[in-house]
C-alpha cells in the first residue's frame, strides 16, 4: 500500500510533495513493494498530508482509496478478471482477491469482512487489526466508479467512534 500511497500523492501533487510528506511525518521514504512497515508511517504520513491540504485525515485516507483502486487494478488485473461490476467485485474480496494478496504478500494482514445483502445495498462488516476502514470505505467507492456504477458508500459505524465494529454500506442508485 506504500507504494500505491507514493503513486497517489505524486500522481496527484509532484514527487516533491512525496519527498516533503516524508520528511514531515519523520518516516522512512524508502518502501519496497515486498516489505512489510509500520501502519503508524502510514498513518503519520496521511495526517501530514491532511496538515498540508488541510483536510481531514479520514477524508484523505478516503481519498486514497477511491484513487488507489484503479493503480491496484492496473497492477493485478487478475484481481478484477471476468468481474463485470462492483457487486460482484466487492463480494469477491474474502474469497478471491485477499487470499490472492496473500500468495503475493506473504504474511499480509488483509482485512475480513463479512456481508448482508440487500437488492439495491451491501452492508459490509469490515474487521481488521489495522482499522483502516476509512481506506476501505475509498476503496468500496473506487470500485463503484470502475465498474461505471452510481451509487454511494457510507460509513454508519465505527470502531474509531466507539462502535463495536466498522459498518460499510453501499446502496446502489436506483
Amino acid at each position: 500500500m506504500f507504494n500505491v500511497l507514493e503513486d497517489v500523492i505524486t500522481d496527484a501533487y509532484g514527487p516533491e510533495a512525496w519527498d516533503s510528506l516524508i520528511c514531515m511525518a519523520g518516516a522512512e521514504g524508502a518502501y519496497s513493494s515486498l516489505g512489510t512497515y509500520a501502519d503508524t508511517e502510514f498513518h503519520a504520513i496521511a495526517h501530514a498530508t491532511a496538515t498540508l491540504t488541510g483536510q481531514e485525515t479520514t477524508d484523505v485516507l478516503q481519498a486514497f482509496g477511491q484513487s488507489a483502486m484503479p493503480i491496484i487494478l492496473k497492477r493485478f488485473p487478475l484481481f478484477a478478471e471476468g468481474v463485470g461490476d462492483a457487486r460482484t467485485f466487492l463480494l469477491s474480496l474474502n474469497s478471491v482477491i485477499h487470499p490472492e494478496i496473500r500468495k503475493i504478500f506473504a504474511g499480509a494482514a488483509c482485512p475480513h469482512f463479512k456481508y448482508a445483502i440487500g437488492d439495491d445495498i451491501i452492508q459490509i462488516t469490515y474487521h481488521s487489526r489495522r482499522r483502516f476502514c476509512d481506506i476501505a470505505q475509498g476503496l468500496a467507492r473506487g470500485a463503484l466508479s470502475h465498474f461505471g456504477e452510481a451509487g454511494d458508500v457510507s460509513h454508519p459505524e465505527c470502531l474509531h467512534s466507539g462502535d463495536d465494529a466498522c459498518r460499510l454500506d453501499i446502496r446502489w442508485a436506483a
